[in-house]
């Protein structure tokens, strides 16, 4: 294979950035994406190979790496996702966040595939790559400003309108827990603070902007497959719901008839249904100003929204997505539609997390409602659910670390230490990030959360196939695990959860969406669809067997990461107690909670089938053997963390 066919697809270099010296170099990817195919891939093996397991997360010696994928910026549907590693602040593991918008596409088109970026500068900056060219630009008339200002004053100053930006707001530059990197405005890579890490890096932004083409290896062949591929997505009915309702209108419904949305923050897991179609997609219609899609996706599923009246009349915001339906409606038991609307434009501009951000504030709501905190310790506020004007304060003072909600700034476990009085209890979160969705009847769905390598994050190994409900025939053909589509069934959803996790870490690293894959319905793509892609545009023929493979590569790669860097073992993996504690209320689940017997046997099926030890749930040496990661196992026997 010549060099020229190496770089089929792939720019062919990664941009290295040291801020501490403003030193720039450049690497090659080939020698990693070879290996890792590139995106999520390369990014997490070049920081466990780079970074040390004494370098704390907002030392300057924490690498932050923005990474696409060969895919990426070319005629593949969908094919637009930034992936960003580092180490994460909030769990002192491994760190990963996922953006949609021009981001990837420009940096493709700029001639790179990754930047990673070390050091901390003296003052604020922002990164200009323009087609090859690198400038760090002063940013600091940029500093506290909001990224929808960051946005448009850096387009201004650089004349690049179309160009794709990443910004941090007040809140990464605060280092609240719950930040985020936004992309364009309203695309959030979020979990893992990863606007924490930028802020300590004194880096308020990226900019890129690019008009180099990206080649293809055999272009009609893959014109073929693209063809297919888009008619698969623009056929189904998944695709036709997400373009026409978006995740939010799709979705929440369907998680509330099967309990899978906590409702005032984890005390039930069905919402009354009247309230929910007061924030559903048909009431909010009339706010709605424009369906906007990421570059090269024919689902569009970004609904932009303009509120005209009420207490919130002017607020704009872009991708209203499932998680600010039930993450602020059901949560806090806001009926009221504009505020989720408010509250996405809030997070957006104040680069918060949205997962973070409503589960360590409805945490508050309910240690308020048991009396754990009263008004003296909240500045006066009374937090009561339904109140939406109150919650949009919190989240402002939240990015800002005023008053109460400083306590709150660091995550639920200082919180928690500093609000004593049993509250941890009530804190529902896995490795420190608060957990979004329900655990207690979609089994595979919680377990896919509470082993997800960033900490609880539903977009790792959890499978949707349990809230499609498909049929055992349909589970057995597209999983082999007839149980697939079973609620409350523990048999079978440890092989599901590896399905998907492995799914997603190849699906992140080609750099597609999500949603266009089975995560997203069998009617859409697979491994072999996405493994055709690759070979025609790379010229390295791959099977889907052969991609999942090296999926699990990569998550093997992270979880080798977690051991030496944040000591997780078993217990980490398992569900806060309250999970098993309490059951649901209402609904056609009413009585149902986690049993922990069937959940610890499920978890030492899940061990046994990654290979790894049942009672710490550490990696064993023969394990990795059988995985060709000779290098992870050296590492974690130098630091005595592999079994033997």
């Amino acid at each position: 294979m010549t060099s020229k066919e190496k770089n089929y697809g792939w720019a062919g270099k990664i941009l290295r950035v040291n801020l501490s010296n403003n030193q720039l170099s450049i690497d090659h990817t080939i020698k990693y994406a070879s290996r890792f195919v590139g995106g999520r891939g390369v990014g997490q093996w070049i920081l466990f190979n780079e970074l040390g397991s004494s370098v704390h997360p907002k030392a300057p010696e924490n690498l932050l790496i923005f990474s696409a994928g060969p895919l990426v910026g070319t005629l593949a549907p969908a094919s637009c996702r930034i992936s960003v590693e580092s180490k994460n602040p909030v769990t002192g593991g491994t760190g990963y966040a996922n953006a949609g918008g021009s981001f990837a596409s420009e940096l493709k088109y700029a001639g790179f595939d990754h930047v990673v970026i070390s050091g901390r500068s003296l003052k604020p900056v922002y990164i200009w790559i323009n087609d090859g060219n690198v400038e760090v630009k002063d940013a600091s008339h940029l500093w506290t400003r909001t990224t929808s200002e960051t946005t448009d004053i850096i387009r201004q100053e650089i004349g690049e309108s179309k160009s794709g930006v990443a910004s941090i707001g007040p809140a990464g530059e605060n280092h609240v827990f719950a930040s985020a990197i936004i992309v364009d405005k309203s695309r959030a890579a979020g979990g893992s603070s990863f606007g924490t890490v930028m802020g300590s890096k004194n880096l308020k932004a990226i900019a890129v902007r690019g008009e180099k083409a990206i080649e293809i290896a055999d272009s009609d062949a893959f014109m073929k497959v693209v063809e297919r591929a888009v008619s698969k997505i623009n056929s189904s009915k998944y695709g036709e719901d997400q373009k026409k309702l978006g995740s939010h209108g799709r979705v929440t419904h369907v998680l509330n008839e099967r309990s899978i949305i906590p409702v005032r923050n984890y005390q039930d897991d069905q919402w009354n249904i009247m309230k929910m179609e007061k924030i559903d997609i048909p009431a909010l219609r009339k706010y709605e100003r424009e369906r906007v899609s990421c570059p090269g996706c024919p689902m569009g599923c970004g609904h932009s929204f303009e509120l005209t009246d009420g207490p919130y009349a002017g607020t704009k915001c872009g991708g209203l997505q499932a998680n600010f339906g039930y993450g602020i409606g059901a949560r806090f038991d806001i009926d009221y539609g504009p505020a989720l609307i408010k509250a996405k434009a809030l997070c957006d501009e104040l680069g918060l997390d949205i997962d973070n951000t409503v589960t360590i504030l409805s945490w508050a709501y309910e240690l308020f409602e048991h009396g754990i905190l009263k008004k003296n310790d909240t500045d006066g506020y009374e937090l009561k659910w339904g109140d939406h004007e109150t919650l949009m304060k919190l989240i402002e003072k939240l990015a800002y670390r005023e008053g109460f909600c400083n306590i709150l700034a660091d995550g639920f476990g200082i919180a928690s230490e500093r609000i004593g009085r049993g509250s941890d209890y009530y804190a529902m979160h896995v490795k420190g990030q608060g957990i979004i969705d329900s655990l207690r009847t979609a089994i595979a769905w919680g377990l896919g959360i509470v082993t997800s390598t960033r900490g609880s994050r539903h977009l790792d190994g959890s499978p949707t196939a349990e809230l499609r409900g498909y049929s055992p025939d349909i589970g057995e053909k597209f999983f082999g695990i007839p149980t697939a589509g079973m609620l409350c069934t523990y048999e079978g959803k440890a092989e599901l959860v590896f399905f998907f996790e492995n799914l997603k870490a190849i699906v992140d690293s080609l750099g597609f969406c999500y949603f266009t894959s089975y995560w997203g319905s069998i009617e859409l793509l697979g491994p072999d669809d996405y493994a055709e892609l690759f070979s025609h545009a790379t010229g390295i023929k791959k099977n889907g067997r052969e991609l999942m493979f090296i999926g699990r590569q990569i998550h093997e790669v992270e979880k080798a990461f977690n051991t030496l860097n944040a000591g997780f073992t078993r217990k980490d993996d398992l569900p806060p107690p309250r999970a098993f504690a309490e059951a649901v209320k209402t609904g056609a689940f009413k009585g149902q909670l986690l049993d922990s017997d069937k959940y610890n046997r499920m978890l030492n099926d899940y061990y046994r089938i990654h290979g790894w030890n049942q009672n710490v749930g550490w990696q064993t040496s023969e394990g990795l053997r059988e995985l060709d990661l000779p290098e992870v196992a050296a590492k974690l026997r130098n630091g005595n963390r592999l079994l033997e």
